[in-house]
């Protein structure tokens, strides 16, 4: 049995703004990345992937 929705939050006024100005900003730090930026990225998304693969293997879901 699914829920109502009573009402759908919405960003209004000075909040709106606000959050639209740090949501371009943000974007536009991700654009201009730099080369050495980027790889920093890459390597802490990998190392995440390591650890995450670590835990799985740790859990032996397919053993039961």
């Amino acid at each position: 049995m699914a829920l109502p929705i009573a009402s759908i939050p919405v960003l209004t006024g000075e909040v709106a703004q606000r959050f639209e100005t740090e949501a371009q900003a943000n974007y536009q730090r991700n654009l201009n990345r730099t080369e050495q930026e980027k790889k920093a990225e890459a390597e802490a998304l990998e190392r995440g992937f390591v650890k995450l693969r670590r835990m799985l293997n740790k859990a032996h879901l397919g053993d039961k």
